[in-house]
């Protein structure tokens, strides 16, 4: 599988989930219709900031960043974006 490019309609948005022991961030693919439960990745600060409010996938997915936390969910997210574009046949770019 290589890279994919979303339409420009999906976010991913993060949303803190601090019921366990440890604090997580949940990530949602966000479409027009629908919401996705995506994956949990541990909390930064940096990648909730970038995540709260919601961010294209395509703009995450090449985002630069000093901060290793934005960097481990950018690298992440590369990995499992084809896996979820195939299995939710998720729009993509022309």
């Amino acid at each position: 599988m290589g890279k994919v490019r979303l339409a420009n309609n999906v976010k991913l948005q993060g949303v803190k989930n601090f019921a366990g022991k440890d604090k997580m961030i949940d990530y949602y693919l966000m479409l027009p219709n629908e919401k996705i439960y995506a994956f949990s990745k541990k909390y930064t600060d940096g990648a909730y900031d970038i995540c709260k409010n919601g961010i294209l996938v395509n703009e995450l997915m090449t985002k630069k960043s000093r901060n290793t936390g934005v960097m481990k969910l950018v690298k992440y997210t590369n990995v499992i974006m084809p896996y979820f574009a195939e299995y939710y046949d998720l729009p993509r770019s022309s």
